[in-house]
């Protein structure tokens, strides 16, 4: 038995040393983890698939203190910085340059969509944890939003980019090109999400599309789901902007912005929509750029109000200028958010949630 024990051990001092730590008892990976400060908990869970699992056994559905979502300004002359706008103040920008001069069109779970300021067609993920920078294909043609399916480094990880003229493209992280989703014929997105893998986008205002496609052959089924007909047809006011947003429990929502008011939709049976007449314990931020839903019953010292919408897109509310506004579900209504620097904004803000998740 021993010599078994020792022969199975019998390897290269890099190979012994990988076997070494990635078989630590869980009890005391469970420790270490504990130990870590968020921006080394990304690393931990990068060592290996065992660190990993470890990762997602050992910590609560919420590991870190809870912070409302933070604005992502592009400032004239200064770059990116951040804005916390439940506390009312500027904090230090932790993207160092030259990635702090670039332009945000995405983000999701650390990792940043940047266009180059000095080269428009030069487009990159980013993650300023990590410090890792991950290369994509040159683009020919402005954007307006860019989306992750998931985390690079997952299996089957898609960009997708949506185009100032309401075109889409995807690619896979470092991959050689874009390919445009062919739709049969010209259709302008007004807002894109990926939800349950799939590429959801809504239309005309009228209708939500669910796109299924096949990176190799290039081909593509789409579901169409109209919207409430009195969406289309009883507008009390000019409509100024819908978004689409996965809500904490997993459900799709359309939020439309038919001034002054928020209609949001709830996806039901994938066939059919319900009005939501409230959205209970939970926020939306809503952007052009990004929008997300945060649980606010677990975090009632964060500041964020429960049923009700923040939204970045306020500047096209003439009456509103073109400070971001949060929106109350309960009595319709709506509060300008003073942010400090507001009369320099160069890009549109963007929501950025602070937590790492598991």
């Amino acid at each position: 038995m021993e010599k078994e024990h020792k022969a199975s051990l019998s390897t290269t001092g890099s190979n012994l040393s990988s076997w070494c730590w990635s078989h630590l008892p869980p009890e005391l990976l469970d420790q270490i983890y504990a130990l870590l400060s968020p921006s080394d908990r990304p690393r931990f869970r990068l060592i290996c698939s065992t660190w990993r699992g470890v990762a997602k056994q050992s910590i609560p559905r919420f590991p870190l203190p809870f912070e409302p979502p933070r604005l992502l300004l592009s400032i004239l002359d200064n770059g990116l910085s951040f804005f916390d706008i439940f506390n009312c103040k500027s904090l230090t920008c932790s993207i160092p340059a030259p990635h702090n001069k670039a332009h945000c069109f995405g983000y999701l779970a650390g990792w940043f969509f940047l266009v180059s300021g000095q080269n428009p067609s030069r487009v990159y993920l980013f993650n300023p944890v990590l410090l890792a920078e991950i290369p994509l294909p040159d683009l020919d043609s402005p954007i307006a939003k860019a989306i992750l399916s998931a985390a690079p480094g997952f299996p089957n990880c898609l960009v997708a980019v949506m185009g100032s003229y309401g075109t889409i493209a995807l690619c896979e992280p470092a991959g050689k090109r874009w390919q445009v989703l062919d739709l049969g014929k010209p259709i302008v997105f007004w807002d894109i999400i990926f939800w349950r893998n799939q590429l959801c986008g809504i239309v005309t205002l009228s209708n939500v599309l669910f796109c299924n496609f096949d990176m190799e052959s290039g081909k593509t089924s789409i579901l169409t789901v109209r919207l409430p007909h009195h969406v289309q047809v009883r507008r009390r006011g000019p409509i100024v902007g819908a978004f689409l947003v996965e809500s904490t429990s997993g459900d799709l929502l359309t939020v439309i912005v038919d001034n002054p008011k928020f209609i949001v939709f709830k996806l039901v049976q994938e066939c059919t929509w319900e009005k939501m007449e409230r959205i209970g314990n939970q926020a939306l931020f809503l952007g052009n750029i990004r929008s997300e839903s945060v649980p606010v019953n677990q975090f009632l010292d964060s500041g964020v109000r429960k049923n009700s919408i923040y939204c970045t897109k306020s500047r096209t509310w003439s009456t509103w200028g073109s400070v971001p506004i949060v929106y109350s579900m309960e009595d319709e209504e709506v509060r300008q958010i003073p942010v400090s620097t507001q009369n320099y904004f160069m890009a549109e803000p963007v929501w950025i949630s602070p937590v790492i998740w598991p």
